[in-house]
């Protein structure tokens, strides 16, 4: 677990969290932090050799896999510690919500806004057509 550290050293925030990236890190190691967070996932860097996500540790050198309170996971590896997280927590789609779903064609049609928009300087249309526009144009 991460705790706040008194360090002040530039390789740490204000906050005491450690980098998700160190100068010497291997290419796919970078790789597998952009998918975790390109999979909307809290990712964690415990050490420079140790990824978390949520109870899920991950060491990418060895491939091993352990989960927090359960001990080693019988897999290894990227692949397998990506499955592992979509299958112990899976991305939940919100409801889509469809407020006008119920209502009647009338009743969408009253509710539904109505915009007036005009290209043209009301101004410039009276004089065009050499009226009065204080009486003869509708609102």
């Amino acid at each position: 677990m991460t705790t706040p550290s008194h360090n002040k050293s530039p390789r740490f925030d204000n906050s005491g969290k450690k980098p998700l990236y160190y100068r010497d890190d291997e290419d796919f190691i970078r790789e597998l932090i952009w998918e975790l967070i390109r999979r909307k996932r809290y990712v964690r860097r415990e050490s420079k050799h140790h990824i978390k996500v949520r109870k899920v540790n991950f060491w990418p050198s060895t491939g091993t896999i352990t989960i927090d309170g359960q001990g080693r996971h019988h897999e290894t590896g990227t692949e397998a510690f990506l499955n592992l997280l979509d299958s112990h927590y899976p991305k939940r789609l919100a409801p889509k919500i469809n407020p006008f779903e119920n209502l009647t064609l009338s009743e969408k049609l009253q509710t539904a806004p109505i915009f007036d928009v005009s290209l043209d300087d009301e101004d410039d249309l009276c004089k065009v057509h050499e009226q009065d526009c204080d009486d003869d144009i509708p609102l």
